[in-house]
C-alpha cells in the first residue's frame, strides 16, 4: 500500500513538474507546449520498449524493435498529425504504432519447434493485424478534418 501511494505521488509530482517546464519553455522560448507534450509522450513510449526489451536479453528483435519505433515516432513530428492542438489522445499517435511495431518484431523472431508454439506465434499474427488495424484507425480519424460549424 506505501510504496503504491508514493508511486502515485511520484507521477502526480512529475505530472506539475512537467507542465511547468512545458509552460516555461512555451513562454521563453517560445516552443510550443504541443511539440513538448507530444515530445513527453514519444519519450514515454521509447522507454516501454526499451522495457520490454529488457525482458529478453541477449536476443536482438528488442533492439530492432526500438529503432523502428525510434524512426516512426521521428517521423511523426513531420506528419500532418504534428501540425494538430495538443490533447490527450496524442500519446496514440505514438503507443499504438510502437506496441504493434515490438509485437511484429517478436512474431517475427519467436522460435517454433512444435504444436503449441506455432499457435501461440499465430496469435501474436492475429494481434498483430488487429493492432495494425486500431493504429490505421486511430491515424485516420486523427487526420479526418474538423466539421464545419455551421
Amino acid at each position: 500500500m506505501k510504496s503504491g501511494l508514493l508511486r502515485f505521488c511520484l507521477v502526480l509530482v512529475s505530472i506539475v513538474a512537467f507542465a511547468t517546464i512545458a509552460i516555461g519553455l512555451e513562454n521563453s522560448a517560445g516552443i510550443p507546449f504541443a511539440f513538448t507534450f507530444r515530445v513527453a509522450c514519444a519519450c514515454i513510449c521509447l522507454y516501454f520498449v526499451i522495457q520490454v526489451g529488457a525482458d529478453y536479453p541477449g536476443q536482438r528483435w528488442p533492439k530492432i524493435a526500438f529503432l523502428i519505433a525510434l524512426m516512426l515516432n521521428v517521423s511523426l513530428f513531420f506528419s500532418p498529425l504534428a501540425n494538430l492542438p495538443a490533447s490527450k489522445g496524442d500519446i496514440l499517435f505514438f503507443a499504438a504504432p510502437d506496441a504493434a511495431i515490438v509485437l511484429g518484431a517478436r512474431a517475427i523472431t519467436y522460435p517454433v519447434s512444435n504444436d503449441h508454439q506455432r499457435a501461440v506465434r499465430q496469435q501474436m499474427i492475429v494481434g498483430l493485424i488487429l493492432a495494425l488495424a486500431f493504429c490505421a484507425m486511430i491515424l485516420s480519424i486523427m487526420l479526418m478534418p474538423a466539421p464545419d460549424a455551421d
